[in-house]
């Protein structure tokens, strides 16, 4: 034996090796046979043995080898069906290859392990292949559609939308369900968050899990809300707190903005510059806060009680969602809360009061069971990351296929 070599099994079931040598370009190429004898007829099923021929050689692409391409040549086996009129003849199929591919399914399943949280251009110029072969694997493993064979159950909804392009209104809907104990499953990316796309959707769930179907999570959308309403009439409809308390913290800024450039009028340099720097501690929760940046509110709030009063109500309403209030005292806890706030004259918080007026039933659903959309705000956050990576991306079967893979690729396509 050859001391500067070493044997490596081939690891493609039912066949033997013929021959090994090396192409023109520098490639392993590998002859085999199948060891199989028969295969099953493509019209009756049934099993079959007559050999009629082997077809022509085909070359498949196979795992590398010490960074080096390799490829499976084999002449597929043809067998003929004595039970069918015309007896038709078949072609043998091996475990390892499908039908029309030209590579092999370990190959195809390591791409898929590359492609994981990569670009189809970059596994195309590492492998030296073309984009179309990549966006070709992808296509052929990945459904872009939800398989609802996969889940038992289904009691929690998150929807959401988000810009494909930045700056415009191209909305796309995210639709996702939660995992016990943890993790998210993406269901859906539908191509508009017009309402009767979204019932559609929700009309569209099997029987056995719509049934099943407990909450849906969404923001303060109408066209959601009348989808779920339309679709799922036994559902409770829990408003995002992440949503409401974005609305409620953005109308305590416009405050410290307001403030912030009156005091810059009305303020000295010298005295200015002591409370220049605000925004970042008094974006933050009190407990969050160190030493010197409770000491720089302090001082902001000696010269603008108004700003006081902004950052006090803000954290009081923050403080109602992280009680264990029954939805019955949460509603009167924020009732309570809105009251303060109309006492204090702060104007700026006029819009979110009428929120509060318009979605109170459905913010307070969130304290029946303390669910939220946030495992939908995770999925925006990948689609953002995705659009990034791949330098923009706006097929929805696309993203539903990237995001699959992203998030089971390496369940799906791992090592056995």
């Amino acid at each position: 034996m050859d001391n500067n070599s070493i044997r490596i099994p081939l690891d493609l079931p039912d066949v033997r090796v013929l021959e090994v040598s090396k192409t023109d370009q520098g490639a392993w190429l590998i002859r085999v046979e199948s060891t199989l004898n028969g295969t099953h007829c493509h019209q009756c099923g049934r099993e079959i043995t007559h050999f009629h021929s082997v077809e022509s050689a085909i070359r498949l692409r196979h795992l590398p080898l010490f960074e080096m391409p390799v490829f499976i040549e084999l002449r597929p086996k043809r067998y003929r069906c004595p039970f069918c009129e015309g007896k038709p003849t078949t072609t043998q199929r091996l475990s390892w290859h499908e039908l029309r591919s030209p590579n092999t399914k370990p190959y195809e399943q390591w791409l898929l392990r590359m492609l994981i949280n990569s670009t189809v251009a970059d596994v195309a110029r590492k492998l030296t292949i073309s984009e179309e072969t990549v966006a070709g694997v992808l296509k052929r493993w990945v459904s872009p559609q939800v398989d609802w064979a996969e889940f038992d159950q289904i009691e929690v909804v998150g929807i959401d939308e988000i810009a494909l392009k930045r700056g415009h209104r191209d909305y796309i809907t995210l639709v996702s369900v939660p995992l016990m104990p943890r993790g998210v499953e993406i269901v859906a990316i539908l191509a508009d968050r017009k309402k009767q796309t979204v019932a559609n959707f929700f009309n569209s769930i099997p029987s056995r899990l719509k049934g099943g179907i407990k909450r849906v999570c969404t923001d303060m959308y109408q066209g959601f809300v009348a989808a779920a309403v339309l679709q799922l009439p036994e559902v409770k409809i829990v408003v995002d707190r992440f949503h409401v308390a974005k609305a409620y913290r953005a109308c305590a800024d416009t405050v410290r903005k307001h403030e912030v450039n009156r005091l810059k009028q009305d303020l000295s340099p010298e005295a200015y510059q002591q409370i220049k720097g605000a925004m970042w501690p008094f974006r933050k929760a009190p407990d969050d806060l160190n030493d010197d940046e409770w000491a720089l509110l302090e001082r902001l709030f000696t010269y603008s009680p108004k700003l006081e009063k902004a950052y006090t109500l803000r954290e009081e309403l923050t403080e109602i969602f992280e009680r264990a209030y029954t939805k019955t005292g949460a509603k009167c806890a924020i009732r309570a809360w809105c009251k303060r706030v109309r006492k204090s004259e702060l104007d700026e918080f006029e819009s979110f009061l009428g929120t509060v007026d318009t979605w109170l039933d459905k913010i307070t659903n969130y304290f029946l069971d303390g669910w939220s959309s946030g495992f939908v705000e995770g999925f925006n956050n990948r689609v953002k990351v995705l659009k990034r990576r791949c330098y923009g991306i706006f097929d929805v079967e696309r993203i539903f296929q990237r995001l699959t893979l992203d998030i089971n690729g390496y369940e799906r396509f791992g090592y056995t």
